[in-house]
């Protein structure tokens, strides 16, 4: 199950359309609301349209920011500009994205109409894609070759190295870690690319990637 968490300022009306889209529609996939400047509150219109909908669930409530940031996510999403200047830094390397709404919030009932199908036509595909990611793992004949996807950043891939070449990591084995040769990082954020130099397979890395606390 991937879990992901939709930000919003308010966490009242386009989070809260938004986690409760995600829950019915998208399947595999887990998905919590927050603010970063929490209402507490539910927006009436945006529960309203949700129980027309059949997508209401009574555990949807406004939350802080503080009662999810400890909890590992596959995906961060940004519902507007505010949450996105404002994302606090998370204890796990999380990739995020950002998809900007207009706030219905004191608008009419036909405005939460608007949201409700945006959020669907436009976040959902791309909520989809960004979890559809994977990286590119090949055997080389000098080792192993890893282009990552293109939410990772790079900074995330040279802790991830540093870890283990400090020997601080426990995703592979100490058998592994001696196979090892060299690791280098190449590129940037968007295209970042790891060469493993070593007697090292294809099979050992992608688990030693699947345990990782980095990525």
């Amino acid at each position: 199950m991937k879990k992901v968490l939709i930000l919003c300022t308010g966490n009242s009306c386009r989070s809260i359309l938004a986690e409760a889209l995600i829950n019915a529609k998208l399947e595999g996939v887990e998905a919590q609301s927050s603010g970063v400047k929490a209402s507490g509150r539910v927006n009436p219109n945006a529960k309203r349209l949700l129980e027309e909908q059949g997508l209401w669930k009574e555990r949807y409530h406004s939350k802080t920011i503080e009662s999810v940031i400890d909890e590992p996510f596959d995906l961060i999403v940004t519902v507007c500009d505010h949450a996105k200047e404002n994302c606090p830094l998370f204890p796990y390397p999380t990739p995020t994205l950002h998809v900007g709404f207009e706030d219905p919030d004191g608008k009419p009932f036909e405005a939460f109409q608007k949201s409700l199908q945006e959020i669907a036509s436009r976040l959902l595909p791309k909520i989809q894609e960004a979890l559809q990611e994977k990286n590119h793992i090949t055997q080389t004949d000098k080792g192993v070759h890893i282009s990552f996807q293109a939410s990772q950043k790079k900074a995330d891939i040279l802790r991830m190295v540093e870890s283990c070449q400090t020997g601080a990591c426990a995703c592979m084995s100490q058998e592994t870690k001696e196979k090892i040769q060299t690791m280098e990082v190449k590129g940037e954020d968007g295209s970042v690319e790891l060469t493993l130099q070593g007697d090292v397979s294809k099979e050992e890395i992608q688990e030693a990637l699947q345990r990782s606390k980095h990525l």
